[in-house]
């Protein structure tokens, strides 16, 4: 038991890790950091459009809200544009790049990401309970077998961890007592 906490507390921190170094929220959603999110996205040589299937088909592991697809690395202003204003926002000093890390949180999931200039790229991907599901149909409460099923087998596996990769993307299940309990999609 002590395993499996330990192991879901290291998924929480490496979640978070991702996320700010400071900051403080305010009413309203709004944090106190001096960027400001974008509305607009900026202009782009290249697309970043993730493959709209999802599946276990496409190049990457994709998350879906709808009919919105939502990739790492995919533009953020993109992600807000078809998936409009979050539940709640949060913002600070990134630790790892120069700008803000934000943080959106919608119903069923939050969305991370990382600065890169005045852009910002979505770097994690958490569902955060069982009212959403991955596009293979796994969801917080499911069962070990019902990832395999979906997935396969993860190179690296323990009782408490499925790890797979495709592309640049990991997508990651946390288990207690063999049931899903954290589904994260992070940078490969």
């Amino acid at each position: 038991m002590k395993r499996n906490l330990l192991c879901a507390l290291l998924a929480l921190a490496v979640t978070f890790s991702l996320t700010a170094c400071g900051g403080k929220e305010q009413p309203g959603g709004q944090s106190s950091g001096s960027g400001t999110r974008p509305n607009q996205p900026g202009p782009s040589s290249q697309s970043s459009q993730p493959d709209q299937s999802g599946g276990a088909d496409v190049a990457e592991y994709v998350f879906r809200s709808g009919d919105t697809a939502v990739a790492i690395d995919q533009d953020m202003a993109e992600v807000l544009a078809a998936l409009g204003e979050p539940k709640e926002y949060f913002e600070a000093e990134s630790c790892a790049f120069e700008g803000l890390d934000k943080t959106y949180t919608y119903a069923g999931f939050v969305i991370t990401t990382r600065p890169d200039g005045d852009r910002d790229f979505v770097n994690s991907i958490v569902l955060t309970d069982d009212s959403v599901t991955t596009p293979e149909g796994v969801y917080l409460g499911a069962s070990a077998e019902a990832v395999t099923s979906a997935y396969g087998s993860a190179d690296g596996a323990t009782d408490t961890f499925l790890p797979y990769t495709k592309g640049n993307t990991a997508l990651n299940f946390v288990l207690s007592g063999g049931k899903v309990i954290s589904i994260e999609y992070l940078p490969a």
